[in-house]
C-alpha cells in the first residue's frame, strides 16, 4: 500500500521556522485530518534542541503513535550550517550537536533515516585553487564519515537532502562521494524542486540513485526559481518521475513539500495529495 506523508514545510508553513514542540504536535492532527499518514520530525535550529532532548522528541512520537502517524525520516535541519563554509567543513564542529538530535531520533522508533540538509555553500571562491578544492573535498569526505559513524551507530541510515549550490552541489557529485565512502547507509532524501532547480533530470534521477533514495520531499518549480511549490503546480514533469521512481522499486513514503502561508495549508496540501495520488493511480 502506498504511503503519503508531509515534509516539515508543513510545521514551518503553519507555525514558522522558530516552531516549537507543542506547535509540532498541533500541527499533527492536522495532518491526518488531510488524509497523511506519514510526517517527518524536525529540529529547525540547534537553539531548539534542549527542548527536544528534555522529552520533546517524544511528547510528539507519543501523539504520533496515537494518531497513526508514522515518521518517515527524521530531519536535522540546523547541521547544514556545519557544511555552510570551508572553515565549518574544516572544523570538527556540530559532532555534538550532532549526538543530541541522533539522541531525539531515537524516540521515533519506526524512523530509520536521518536527514542532513546542505544549503548553499558561502566561499571566497578567488582563494580556492586546484590544490585548495583538493583538501577541501578531502576533509568534506572525513566529515561525512564522521557524522556517518554517529548516525549508523545509532542504527540508522544517513540522507542528504541537496539543495543547490551547497557544497555537494547536485546528485552526480553525490554519488562519486558514495563511491569513496562505500557505505550502503548513506543515501538521499530526493527534494524534486531541488533536483529540478540543478537541471537534473528527474525521470532518470531513480535509475541513476537506485537504493539511494531513502526518503522524498515532492514539491515543484519552473527549474529557474527553487520555489516550494504544490506538485503540479511547476514544470516538473511528474508522471514520468513517479512511475519510474515505482518501477526502480521504491517502497518508501511519499512526502510532499509544501510552502505556503498558514491560511492556505489545508488547500495547498490537498491538492498536492490528490494530485500525487492521480500520478499514481496506474501504480496503486
Amino acid at each position: 500500500m502506498v504511503q503519503f506523508g508531509v515534509s516539515p514545510a508543513f510545521v514551518v508553513s503553519l507555525h514558522g521556522q522558530k516552531f516549537t514542540v507543542e506547535n509540532f504536535c498541533q500541527s499533527l492532527p492536522v495532518m491526518k485530518e488531510l488524509g497523511f499518514s506519514a510526517f517527518q520530525p524536525e529540529i529547525f535550529f540547534k537553539e531548539a534542541l534542549p527542548e527536544w532532548t528534555n522529552d520533546g522528541a517524544l511528547q510528539v512520537a507519543n501523539q504520533a503513535v496515537e494518531l497513526g502517524l508514522k515518521p518517515s525520516q527524521f530531519v536535522a535541519h540546523f547541521m547544514h550550517e556545519f557544511f555552510s563554509c570551508p572553515a565549518l567543513v574544516y572544523s570538527n564542529q556540530g559532532v555534538d550537536q550532532l549526538k543530541q538530535a541522533v539522541e531525539c531520533a531515537k524516540a521515533f522508533e519506526e524512523c530509520r533515516v536521518f536527514t542532513i540538509p546542505v544549503l548553499p555553500f558561502t566561499a571566497d571562491w578567488t582563494t580556492i585553487d586546484a590544490p585548495e578544492y583538493d583538501r577541501l573535498n578531502q576533509q568534506l569526505i572525513e566529515k561525512i564519515r564522521a557524522c556517518l559513524a554517529v548516525i549508523t551507530d545509532a542504527g540508522l541510515r544517513m540522507a542528504f537532502e541537496i539543495v543547490p549550490f551547497s557544497i555537494i552541489g547536485n546528485n552526480d557529485r553525490f554519488l562519486e562521494i558514495c563511491r569513496i565512502i562505500d557505505s550502503p547507509k548513506l543515501g538521499v532524501n530526493l527534494d524534486t524542486g531541488h533536483a529540478w532547480a540543478t537541471r537534473d533530470t528527474l525521470a532518470l534521477l531513480p535509475y541513476k540513485l537506485k537504493n539511494r533514495i531513502f526518503g522524498l520531499h515532492l514539491k515543484d518549480n519552473n527549474s529557474d526559481h527553487n520555489l516550494p511549490l504544490a506538485p503540479g503546480k511547476g514544470t516538473i514533469d511528474w508522471k514520468s518521475f513517479l512511475y519510474n521512481l515505482s518501477a526502480s522499486g521504491y517502497t518508501g513514503s511519499f512526502d510532499i513539500e509544501i510552502g505556503c502561508s498558514s491560511d492556505q495549508v489545508r488547500i495547498e496540501y490537498t491538492e498536492g495529495l490528490k494530485y500525487i495520488q492521480s500520478c499514481l493511480k496506474v501504480q496503486m
